[in-house]
């Protein structure tokens, strides 16, 4: 190879095919099924436990299977509704609690306005990008994939580092209703 032009025209396509993920926040796929690992930190009010996350923009819903490891028939789901609508039970005990959250489900593009903490950080072995929304979230993604390797809750002092991930995938619409035991929220 002679000239630099020679060299970009042979190396560009290869970086162009790597489909690294550019450095603005990944927008989240309108449905997918995501499986993480919280651990907590020493002072934090969570226990350790496995979240399956259910998340389809389509629908208008999210839920959140949150399975404790001190006891793993406590069972905690966490339906979120595009209404502003939320339902916390547990199917073992027929326990609910509604509430009422204006934003709803978090949009595709929630993380547009966070801020970069930087383009080569290892997460879990995995080169990643990482933003933030101070006070609230830390956020990694897979620098190639775009694909969320764990992320740091601020209020929750939990990390949630994913151990599956797939776009596309969601629950059946019968799982995005309540359970007959849980009344709906008042609204205010």
């Amino acid at each position: 190879i002679t000239t630099t032009e020679e060299m970009l025209f042979l190396v560009l396509p290869l970086v162009i095919y790597a489909g690294w993920c550019p450095v603005h926040p990944p927008v989240w796929p309108d449905q997918f099924v995501l499986v993480q690992r919280r651990t907590p930190d020493e002072t934090a009010s969570v226990d350790m436990a496995t979240t399956v996350t259910y998340y389809d923009n389509l629908a208008g819903a999210n839920l959140i299977q949150i399975t404790p490891d001190v006891n793993m028939s406590d069972v905690l789901w966490d339906l979120e509704l595009a209404s502003g609508h939320s339902f916390y039970f547990t199917p073992a005990r027929q326990s609910c609690k509604p509430m009422d959250f204006p934003v709803g489900i978090l949009r595709p593009d929630w993380l547009a306005n966070a801020k970069l903490i930087g383009t080569h950080i290892m997460v879990n072995g995995r080169l990643c990008i990482g933003w933030t929304k101070e006070d609230f979230i830390d956020y990694y993604a897979d620098a190639e994939t775009c694909e969320p390797v764990s992320w740091y809750f601020h209020t929750m002092k939990a990390r949630f580092d994913t151990i599956y991930y797939r776009p596309g995938e969601t629950a059946g619409a019968i799982m995005f209703k309540p359970p007959s035991y849980c009344s709906q929220p008042k609204i205010s």
